[in-house]
């Protein structure tokens, strides 16, 4: 079992088949040691005697003990479900697998859009508008002469 991983057994301080008598008697002792009278300057002292009562109230009860020998069990075998190691990508289109990646292209595509059409409207807002329909008609001048369909002379 991993070492970072105590279990109630450590607390105590005795082997998992240990006899509930084996179990009394580790307990007794560790209260003897640890109990926050007989340390008054320790800080730890509390936080280990709760240590030392939640273990001999799991171990102490048949059928806790059972569900936590069984807890120890699950957690021993979990290291050999794992899956293996995926090997490193040998090519770019290894490394691109649309399966494993998709919401990355999906988020990629939608910044690519939003930027374009951010973009799009920057660029329209800061030109000046351009003239796209017919040419603009040329004034009456004085001197042209009057044809039909256009400027008429005032008088």
């Amino acid at each position: 079992m991993a070492a970072s991983t105590p279990t109630y057994y450590d607390v105590l301080q005795v082997e998992r088949n240990a006899s509930p008598e084996r179990v009394r008697a580790a307990y007794r002792r560790l209260a003897q040691k640890y109990h926050p009278d007989k340390m008054p300057d320790n800080a730890n002292a509390s936080r280990a005697m709760a240590a030392i009562n939640a273990a001999y109230e799991v171990l102490s009860d048949a059928h806790r003990r059972a569900e936590h020998d069984l807890w120890i069990r699950r957690v021993e075998r979990a290291p050999q479900a794992r899956r293996p190691a995926q090997p490193a990508p040998r090519t770019l289109a290894h490394l691109l697998r649309a399966n494993d990646s998709w919401p990355w292209y999906l988020l990629f595509g939608t910044m690519a859009v939003a930027l374009g059409t951010i973009g799009t409207a920057i660029y329209l807002a800061a030109m000046p508008a351009r003239a796209t329909a017919a040419p603009a008609a040329q004034p009456c001048s004085v001197s042209a002469p009057a044809q039909p369909g256009q400027c008429a002379r005032r008088s």
